[in-house]
C-alpha cells in the first residue's frame, strides 16, 4: 500500500463516518452550542479542522491557492474571518455560531475534501522532505492572515517542519484531534449518535 492510497484510506474516515455522523445526527441548533464554558462548538471545529487543512495542504504541502480563496466561502458562510480560529475568545465563537451558515460550511469542508484528494493523487511529484522556509511561512501565517494571534510565534513554529509532516499533521491527526472534541461535546449535549 502506498502513501497516497494509506493517507486517503484514514482521511475518509474523517469525512465518510465522523464528520458526516456529526452533519446527520446532530440537529443544526445544536451545532452551534457550546455545551460547557470552556469548550468551542461542533460548527467551530469543523470550520477550524477544515481552515488548517485548507491552508495546510494548499500552501504548505504545494503552495496552491487556498480553496477558501476560490469561491468565495468566506462570503458563502457569512464569516469575516480567514484565519483558523486558534486563539479565538469564546465570544468569538459565540458569533461564529450565530452566523456561519451550516449549509456552506458543509460545503466548503467537502470542496477541501476534493482538493486533499486531488492532492493525494500528485503526491509523487511532491518533495515530502523539504522543509518550509521562515519567509515563505511568514507569508502565509501573518500577510495572507492564516493567524488569528501570535502570528510571529506561530510562524516560527511551522518553519522547518518537511511537507511531510504538514501533509499528516494537517491533513490527518489535526482533524483527529478535534473528532475526539467534537465526541465530548455529544455527550455532553446529551446526543446519542449510534
Amino acid at each position: 500500500m502506498g502513501l497516497s492510497e494509506l493517507f486517503l484510506q484514514r482521511h475518509s474516515i474523517i469525512y465518510d463516518y465522523w464528520l458526516n455522523t456529526f452533519w446527520e445526527k446532530v440537529p443544526d441548533d445544536q451545532f452551534r452550542l457550546r455545551p460547557h464554558s470552556n469548550v468551542n462548538s461542533i460548527a467551530w471545529n469543523i470550520w477550524h479542522i477544515t481552515r488548517v487543512e485548507d491552508v495546510g495542504l494548499n500552501r504548505f504541502v504545494t503552495d496552491r491557492t487556498q480553496i477558501l480563496d476560490e469561491g468565495s466561502w468566506m462570503d458563502k458562510m457569512n464569516l469575516p474571518w480567514r484565519h483558523h480560529g486558534s486563539g479565538m475568545s469564546f465570544a468569538d465563537v459565540d458569533h461564529l455560531d450565530q452566523v456561519i451558515d451550516l449549509k456552506a460550511l458543509r460545503a466548503y469542508s467537502n470542496a477541501v475534501r476534493l482538493c486533499t484528494q486531488d492532492i493525494l493523487s500528485q503526491i509523487d511529484n511532491i518533495d515530502l522532505d523539504a522543509c518550509l522556509q521562515l519567509v515563505h511561512v511568514q507569508k502565509i501565517v501573518i500577510e495572507e492572515g492564516l493567524a488569528h494571534s501570535n502570528a510571529n510565534k506561530l510562524a516560527e513554529n511551522y518553519a522547518g517542519w518537511s511537507k511531510g509532516r504538514c501533509l499528516m499533521t494537517f491533513g490527518l491527526t489535526h482533524s483527529f484531534e478535534h473528532i475526539g472534541e467534537m465526541s465530548v461535546i455529544v455527550s455532553l449535549l446529551g446526543l446519542d449518535l449510534d
